[in-house]
């Protein structure tokens, strides 16, 4: 597991945030852009996952679908029993209905499909953050 420290930004309440994905560049990009934000980056992959969202409750899971190991689907699954309040995102290279259904019934905020911008994603997840309703795609 990884942390990556913001200091752009003082903040009243560090706000924590996991990554998962199993493209380095991808998790290089999500790091970059939230702790811009000033949030505190967990990153891990498919491999590790069930270590890392178990290690600590989180605010905001931001999960790839296709990983090796263990799927963005059951990562979503662990996440909502491990950290029932943490807002979720997941973003994807390979839409579909069928997990766009599957991520309604495990209450994600948000489905984004690959590529999207670093705006985007930073835009998202602070809207994502603040809404007091579920899941809203």
């Amino acid at each position: 597991m990884t942390k990556q420290k913001s200091t752009s930004r003082a903040r009243q309440e560090q706000v924590e945030v996991l990554v998962l994905d199993d493209e380095p560049g991808v998790r290089s990009v999500l790091t970059e852009a939230l702790a811009a934000n000033g949030y505190l980056v967990y990153l891990a992959d498919g491999t590790n996952a069930i270590e890392v969202l178990t290690a600590r409750h989180y605010d905001l899971i931001i999960t790839d679908l296709k990983m090796s190991v263990m799927n963005g689907l059951q990562a979503l699954a662990l996440a909502k029993e491990k950290s029932p309040e943490a807002k979720l995102i997941v973003i994807t290279g390979y839409p579909s209905e069928e997990s766009l259904q599957l991520c309604r019934e495990l209450g994600v905020a948000r489905y984004l499909v690959k590529p999207f911008s670093i705006n985007e994603i930073r835009q998202v997840a602070r809207n994502v953050l603040r809404s007091k309703s579920p899941a809203s795609i």
